[in-house]
C-alpha cells in the first residue's frame, strides 16, 4: 500500500436496547469510512434505526464489555477503530481532528490517541471532581486489544506509543436518576466479581516501570486493589469532592461524588456476600443510606425530573 494514501477508520459502536440514543451517536460519525454496529440482541428499535443510516451491523451475545469490544475489533474492515459507546457523540472539534490525522499520515507515529469526554450527569456537563478531562485510549490500531476486565477496562499502550489530542467526546451517561441506579446496580455487580477473581487467583504481577511512566497502567493496577482497601468510599468522596474541586460543580459536584463512594461501599457489601460472609451490618446500613436518598431527592426540587420512584439498590439477594 502506498504510505501516503489516506489512511481508513473503522467506528465501532456497542449497543443494548439503546433506540432513544443510537441515532446521536451514528449521526456524529457519518464520516467515517465504516461505521460497525455490535448489538446485543436488542428487543427495542435499536437495529431498525441503525440500519436506516446504512451501516454494517451485527448481533453478538454479551458477556462483559471487553470481550465484546475484543470480539468486535478484528472484524473491522480498516485499520484504524474508534470506539464509542451507544450513549456518547464525536464533538465537530475531534471530527475534524482526526480526519486531519487521517489525511496528513499523523496518525501512524502512535499506536493509540488519548480523547477526553465530557461526563454529562443529571441535566449539566461535569468539569470538576476528577472528571474532565478525563482521557481514555478511544482511536487505537487494529492490534490493540481491551484489558480482560469485567467493567472499566481499557487499552494500556506504553507512553511514548500514545498521546493526547484535541477534541471531546460528549458521554450522556447519566440521564436520570432512574437510569444512573440501573448502571449503579449493575457495575458494582461486575466490580463484585472482580474482586471475587482477584480475591481467588492473585492479582496480575505489576510491571512497577509501567507503573510509574503510564498512568493508564497504573489506573488499571489501582482498580484492583482500591475496593480492598479500607475507608475506600471515605477516601473517594474526598479525592473528588474537596481535592478534585468537585464542589465548584456545585450539587452535582457532591452527588456525583457521593454516589460514586457509595457504589464502592455496595461493590464491597456484594463481594461479601459471594464469600458467605453475611455483611449484616453493612446491609443494614445500605438500606439506611439508600432510603434516606429517595427521601432527600424526591423532595428536592431542583431533581424532581430526574427522580423515579422506584429508587433502589439491589443486592445480589435482595431490593433494598
Amino acid at each position: 500500500m502506498n504510505s501516503n494514501q489516506q489512511k481508513k477508520i473503522t467506528v465501532i459502536i456497542p449497543t443494548f436496547n439503546v433506540e432513544d440514543l443510537i441515532e446521536q451517536a451514528i449521526r456524529s460519525v457519518l464520516w467515517a469510512d465504516e461505521i460497525f454496529v455490535v448489538d446485543s440482541f436488542s428487543t427495542d428499535r435499536t437495529v431498525e434505526i441503525a440500519k436506516k443510516y446504512g451501516v454494517r451491523v451485527v448481533q453478538h451475545e454479551y458477556v462483559y464489555s471487553a470481550k465484546q469490544k475484543n470480539w468486535a475489533i478484528p472484524q473491522a474492515k480498516n485499520d484504524w477503530i474508534l470506539l464509542l459507546d451507544s450513549d456518547e457523540v464525536v464533538t465537530d472539534e475531534l471530527r475534524d481532528t482526526i480526519q486531519h490525522m487521517l489525511a496528513t499520515n499523523n496518525i501512524e507515529s502512535f499506536d493509540g490517541f488519548g480523547i477526553a469526554r465530557k461526563h454529562y450527569f443529571l441535566g449539566k456537563f461535569l468539569r470538576w471532581g476528577g472528571r474532565y478531562p478525563l482521557y481514555n485510549i478511544r482511536l487505537f490500531r487494529k492490534s490493540c486489544r481491551y484489558e480482560d476486565r469485567n467493567v472499566h477496562a481499557h487499552i494500556i499502550l506504553a507512553k511514548d506509543r500514545m498521546k493526547n489530542i484535541s477534541g471531546d467526546i460528549l458521554h450522556y451517561s447519566d440521564r436520570s436518576l432512574e437510569q444512573f441506579f440501573e448502571k449503579f446496580n449493575r457495575y458494582s455487580t461486575w466490580q463484585a466479581n472482580y474482586m471475587l477473581r482477584v480475591y481467588e487467583h492473585g492479582m496480575t504481577k505489576i510491571s512497577w516501570t509501567m507503573f510509574l511512566t503510564n498512568p493508564f497502567y497504573a489506573k488499571a493496577m489501582i482498580k484492583d486493589l482500591w475496593t480492598f482497601i479500607p475507608l475506600t468510599p471515605l477516601i473517594r468522596f474526598v479525592y473528588m469532592f474537596v481535592l478534585r474541586l468537585g464542589f465548584l460543580d456545585g450539587r452535582h459536584g457532591f452527588m456525583i461524588a457521593f454516589f460514586y463512594a457509595f457504589q464502592d461501599y455496595v461493590a464491597k457489601t456484594k463481594y461479601l456476600e459471594m464469600r458467605k460472609k453475611s455483611p449484616k451490618m453493612r446491609l443494614t446500613f445500605q438500606k439506611y443510606v439508600a432510603k434516606s436518598c429517595a427521601s432527600l431527592w424526591q423532595s428536592h426540587k431542583g431533581f424532581g425530573s430526574y427522580v423515579d420512584n422506584d429508587f433502589s439498590i439491589k443486592s445480589n439477594n435482595v431490593t433494598i
